[in-house]
């Protein structure tokens, strides 16, 4: 019995030294988001993630967040007074799933995530034209301390988004439509992680 016990502990020894560097981790993101299109000028935003890190390179997390942007949510084209856009400012929280992983091991590690998740808009307008699926590669690199790690990171936000568009015209009959289609942003990512 005592040969079982000191062979299992054994066995498990390397297990225990490559633990360390797995384990729960709490990052807490900053963003700032310039629009790539007419449908989204600027976002700014904080993110809370709950991951667990599986080893020194790879991490999984599910993340929440609140976010604060302008969009487009309604275009008018009219031949006699000219085009016309309504923003509005959303109140935006995303729920999303990320993956992350590191290519080095060393203080200093480039690294790249990919974050997928649904927005849900908060906001009064009824309009809730964010209040869809988004994608979110980010490329950037961590800072290794003792016990935290600081990050830089450049992402592009990619998230469905549709307007109302109206058409008047002399020649032809008043006209209202959706327009689906996506808003790109680049984002500038600052965090820290615990």
């Amino acid at each position: 019995m005592k040969r079982s016990l000191l062979l299992l502990l054994l066995t498990l020894c390397p297990y225990w030294v490559f633990s360390q560097s797995k384990g729960y981790e709490l990052t807490v993101d900053a963003t700032g988001g310039l629009g790539l299109t007419n449908l989204s000028k600027y976002s700014v935003g904080i993110s809370v993630i709950n991951g667990y890190r599986i080893n020194d390179k790879f991490a999984l997390g599910l993340g929440v967040g609140f976010k604060y942007a302008e969009t487009l949510y309604y275009y008018s084209n009219d031949k006699t007074l000219g085009d016309y856009e309504s923003r509005d400012n959303k109140f935006l929280v995303p729920v999303f799933a990320q993956v992350k992983f590191n290519f080095t091991e060393g203080k200093i590690s480039p690294f790249i995530i990919g974050d997928v998740g649904y927005t849900f808009d908060v906001g009064k307008n009824p309009n809730k034209n964010l209040e869809a699926l988004f994608v979110e590669p980010i490329v950037g690199v961590d800072f290794k301390s003792a016990k935290t790690t600081w990050y830089l990171g450049l992402g592009a936000n990619i998230q469905q988004h549709h307007y109302e568009y109206f058409h008047i015209s002399d020649v032809i009959k008043s006209s209202e439509k959706t327009i689906k289609g996506m808003a790109p942003t680049l984002t500038l990512h600052f965090g820290v992680a615990f």
